[in-house]
Parts: structure tokens; C-alpha cells; sequence
């Protein structure tokens, strides 16, 4: 079963689009297709709400990318611009947990060095010594040319997320004898 970019893209809006606030951006010279934003926020108390035990904020903000070829020096540029992008948006303070700035390739070829590097890459920040939180930056390349998808360390249950969107397994009938 062959993927072109408009199936991926499609198949990850659409389940991206239930719980993600999503922005679809046409193509242009940035490589940018769409944006992915989720905000939970979370709280505790004891019998009334006045008694709060605590309350914390987790977001998460997704840049999805199309190159042809990704390349070591297009990696590099690609993933400071979505870590900029998302940096931006954090809003550290007692009530923040985490943040995660996810930056999604989709790509028909990639280089070997874009392929290293990517499975290297790792950046993370507290805030505070994480008492007003931290963030991650992940990283996943879908490769249209072979149908793989690779993530880096921090970045693998992202990977799984979207192998289990664009490789559903069957679903097996129940047997009841």
C-alpha cells in the first residue's frame, strides 16, 4: 500500500482534528502543512474548592513539514524553526507540568545524515529546575519512499501514535468457543 503526501497528511489531520486545535497552512516555501496545538489543564481539591490539593497545565504544539529531500542542513534548519515556534508559545510558571514541541517530517527521500542525526537529536529545557515545569522537543520523520517511520528517543511514542494511524493493524474477530 503506497502513501502519497496528500493520504498521510489527511489521515493525520483527521485524527489530529478530535482533540488538536489544527491550522492547515497551503504549501509554501517553508515547508509548513499544518500546526497541532492540545492544552489540558488538570486540578485536585478535598471536599470543596477552596481545599485545592494542586492544578498543573500540559501542552503540546505539533509542526507538520513536506520536503521531497530531507537533508542533514534542512533537518537542522527545520527543527530550530519548529523548536522556536513552540518555545514561543510556553508559558512557564507554578501551574505549568510540561510541554512538548513535536516536529513531524514527511518526506519521499532522506538523506543518511538527516536519518543519524534525527535519531540523535534531543533538546530539553526545565524551567526553574522544573518546579515551573519542562519541555521536550521530539522528533518524527515519515518516510513516503520506504513507508517507515522513525522517531528519535524522546519522540517514540509519537512514532507509535502515528504507526498505528498510517499501519492500522487488523482487528481480529472475538471468539466466543
Amino acid at each position: 500500500m503506497s502513501f502519497t503526501k496528500d493520504d498521510v497528511l489527511n489521515k493525520i489531520e483527521r485524527v489530529y482534528g478530535t482533540s488538536y486545535d489544527v491550522i492547515r497552512h497551503d504549501e509554501n516555501s517553508t515547508g509548513l502543512l499544518m500546526e497541532a496545538e492540545f492544552h489540558v489543564h488538570t486540578e485536585n481539591y478535598v471536599i470543596s474548592k477552596k481545599a485545592q490539593l494542586y492544578q498543573m497545565d500540559s501542552n503540546e504544539y505539533v509542526y507538520l513539514f513536506y520536503y521531497p529531500e530531507l537533508s542533514l542542513d534542512l533537518f537542522n534548519e527545520v527543527i530550530n524553526k519548529a523548536y522556536e515556534l513552540g518555545y514561543e508559545k510556553i508559558t512557564p510558571g507554578p501551574n505549568h507540568r510540561s510541554s512538548y514541541v513535536v516536529a513531524e517530517f514527511i518526506c519521499d527521500t532522506v538523506c543518511e545524515d538527516a536519518y543519524k542525526a534525527l535519531k540523535k537529536y534531543r533538546k530539553r529545557k526545565s524551567f526553574q529546575f522544573s518546579f515551573h515545569g519542562w519541555m521536550e522537543t521530539h522528533a518524527v520523520l515519515i518516510d513516503l519512499g520506504t513507508e517507515s517511520i522513525i522517531a528519535n528517543g524522546d519522540g517514540r511514542l509519537c512514532g507509535k501514535f502515528l504507526k498505528n494511524v498510517l499501519h492500522p493493524k487488523k482487528r481480529r474477530g472475538i471468539r466466543l468457543f
